[in-house]
């Protein structure tokens, strides 16, 4: 989302500070609670970013690419079935917050 190793990870940092100092014993659904706060703070970082608009340095030196070996056909299928998934349950919580933005605006 955020399209760095380097930003996700200060955002899962933030994120977790966040819910350390909320305190999370009342949630029923902890994952999607996560999930949430997580979306909300690259959105926020994504915000910020177009605000500053930072001058890039010449240089992009990509992000590595962490892969544990190869993966065997049906192993990587499954692994493609869980994150197709996981995308969609994401996409169905920003829409819902989508949505309600859009009705409080009204």
């Amino acid at each position: 989302m955020l399209g760095s190793l380097t930003e996700a990870d200060d955002a899962v940092q933030d994120a977790w500070l966040r819910v350390s100092r909320a305190g999370a014993s009342d949630v029923e659904n902890l994952g999607g609670w996560l999930t949430t706060i997580v979306a909300r703070v690259c959105l926020n970082m994504l915000r910020s970013r177009n605000r500053r608009r930072e001058e890039p340095l010449g240089l992009h030196i990509p992000d590595p690419v962490i892969s544990a070996g190869e993966l065997q056909p049906e192993a990587e299928a499954l692994l493609a079935d869980s994150v197709s998934l996981a995308l969609l349950v994401v996409l169905d919580t920003l829409s819902q917050v989508a949505c309600s933005i859009h009705r409080a605006r009204m």
